[in-house]
């Protein structure tokens, strides 16, 4: 091996000197009183992880508004196309808020993998089922007591047919 191939073994690498002169930088800042770049890095990461930490927290408040919202919209289309007394009861409400929430969240849960992907989901289609369920059954009912009222006050208003039933 000749003195030039040790000299050459010997210059350091690319990475080597990138490490070198982060040394020499940081050696500079502390220097200065300025911070590193490690801790500046370090603060930057900070700053993300409470970033996304914000965001996750912001998305788990908004999210039982977000469902809340749409029952309203689900509330008010069905009063304004079926039936206008419609109400979906407070604790078929809550349920579909609290199951439906999560799917707007996002996040894991205890099931298989492969499923585990779409737990939310499957439990907003169970919620918003039972509702569907609850609601047509209310509706038919709405239905049937609008029915009677009009027969009672058409039996009411017309006293002959009255009179017909009594004679009989």
């Amino acid at each position: 091996m000749s003195i030039e191939d040790t000299e050459l073994q010997d210059q350091p690498t690319t990475e080597e000197q990138a490490a070198f002169l982060a040394e020499l930088g940081d050696h500079d800042a502390t220097a200065n009183g300025e911070p590193t770049q490690t801790e500046v890095e370090a603060e930057q990461a900070e700053q993300q992880a409470m970033s996304e930490a914000d965001a996750a927290a912001m998305a788990a408040e908004l999210a039982p508004l977000s469902a809340q919202m749409g029952l309203f919209a689900i509330e008010s289309a069905i009063q304004a196309f079926v039936h206008p007394r419609f109400a979906i009861p407070d604790h078929r409400r809550a349920e579909v808020i609290q199951e439906c929430a999560p799917v707007l969240v996002k996040y894991g849960a205890l099931v298989p993998d492969w499923l585990a992907h779409y737990e939310p989901e499957i439990r907003a289609v169970k919620a918003i089922g039972g509702l569907t369920l609850e609601s047509v059954g209310q509706v038919r009912q709405l239905k049937a007591e609008d029915a009677a009222a009009l027969v009672s006050a058409k039996a009411a208003n017309d006293p002959g047919e009255q009179g017909d039933t009594e004679a009989a």
